[in-house]
């Protein structure tokens, strides 16, 4: 019998989805301090260092793909009150700190901190949904955890933007942080890392002779490995684009205003949220996994074609592109979910913090590279803006990682939506 198969019924039912409100907040919050600095921000000042501004707001992403795999062990052995609490401060203390910096160093030393701070965000989610709910609901769950971050995401940004037209950026940024410190103090006293005693879908590995044999038996399975490539590739260099240089590519290649370039965004975001509660509920209602993780890197591969390349259409038919392509890309909770069902719950935070590093450590390559790559075109071609033949080449490598991440899906193991309980078998 199955560990939550013997459950008692919680005195408190809908004490888990408070949980699981405030850790989707905190992933919210993650992702706006990501999404926040708009290159305009910063040009509008100095548009002769670009590069260096790049350089500095990409620290972001070295910072999030170092600390993902110690963060997620340290969350499979300590919990998700304490350490996300913390989590949560240095996001705030990064954000006061971006609003205060005049250098690019300055700005980098922000966005590592803050890159810290919200690598503990999505993980702590996962984690939250392993200790309170039970396992044949985690991929749906982790498709509304996914929507809901994306949703306050945008909510987040919105209001972001509001308080940067009342108060210009620097204030506006210097709230957010101080909004942090008292959302931290919220979250450590509310949450509680499982529901405890005979209430727990999952207990925490007290032996720790038994706990480090688990996570070695992460590090030792090529599925994890296989599942980092296919996601890292498939939606690390995508984010890239999305959070720095989608606007102005759609700006200068499709002549959009600004109003319209972020709601191509915003469209994406939807498509994403959308997709990722609707293939998290399919492929467990099919009782396969590994069919729409193909499925997702070929239809993001497709619209990412159609999107930067020639014929450019109107704005209904891009817009219908970005949709699909958020919706393609959504299928990475599926894989998240594979990854999951490979290894045993007591552990599931470590295996998705290795897929997680891939995601965000091509990120950050990718955002780098594009650059170099537009700053190279430019040079070549002695041109004082980024042009559409500059930006078509420069992003070819994004359609070249999706290829890579489409060969890798086939050689996923599929797991027939089983929850492995042991590495014995």
């Amino acid at each position: 019998m199955r560990p939550e198969d013997q459950l008692v019924e919680h005195p408190r039912p809908y004490y888990a989805w408070l949980v699981f409100i405030l850790s989707a907040i905190f992933s919210g919050y993650a992702l706006t301090l990501q999404f926040s600095p708009r290159l305009e921000s910063f040009l509008d000042q100095d548009k002769h260092q670009i590069t260096q501004v790049i350089y500095a707001l990409s620290v972001f992403y070295y910072s999030l793909a170092l600390f993902q795999i110690p963060i997620g062990i340290l969350i499979d052995r300590f919990g998700c009150r304490l350490l996300p609490s913390l989590g949560i401060i240095f996001c705030s203390i990064g954000a006061i700190l971006m609003s205060i910096s005049e250098t690019h160093w300055g700005i980098a030393i922000a966005r590592g901190i803050m890159g810290f701070g919200a690598a503990f965000a999505f993980l702590n989610g996962v984690r939250i949904i392993n200790n309170w709910f039970k396992s044949k609901q985690f991929s749906y769950l982790l498709g509304i955890f996914i929507a809901l971050s994306a949703f306050l995401t945008v909510l987040f940004t919105t209001g972001f933007k509001f308080l940067e037209q009342v108060l210009l950026w620097r204030k506006a940024m210097m709230s957010v942080g101080l909004g942090g410190l008292i959302f931290a103090c919220i979250y450590f006293f509310i949450v509680q890392d499982a529901p405890g005693g005979k209430f727990s879908v999952y207990s925490q590995i007290k032996d720790r002779k038994e706990f480090w044999k688990n996570i070695r038996h992460v590090f030792n399975a090529s599925h994890v490995w296989v599942l980092g490539m296919t996601i890292g590739l498939m939606i690390g260099p995508l984010f890239a684009f999305e959070t720095i240089w989608s606007v102005p590519f759609l700006k200068t290649v499709y002549k959009a205003p600004l109003a319209i370039a972020i709601m191509y965004n915003l469209f994406f975001v939807l498509g994403y949220a959308g997709g990722a509660i609707f293939f998290g509920r399919l492929s467990t209602f099919v009782g396969k996994r590994k069919l729409f993780v193909i499925l997702g890197a070929a239809v993001t591969l497709i619209m990412l074609i159609i999107i930067i390349y020639p014929p450019y259409f109107g704005i209904p038919i891009t817009a219908i592109c970005f949709i699909l392509l958020g919706f393609g890309a959504s299928n990475i909770n599926v894989g998240y979910t594979i990854v999951h069902e490979h290894n045993v719950p007591q552990v599931t935070t470590t295996p998705i913090a290795v897929v997680n590093t891939f995601y965000v450590l091509f990120a950050a390559i990718s955002q780098s590279l594009i650059t170099v790559f537009l700053e190279l075109g430019k040079q070549i071609h002695n041109t004082p803006e980024y042009t559409t033949q500059e930006y078509q080449i420069s992003l070819i490598r994004l359609p070249v990682y999706l290829f890579i991440a489409l060969i890798f899906s086939f050689f996923i193991k599929e797991t027939y939506c089983k929850q492995r309980q042991s590495y014995e078998k």
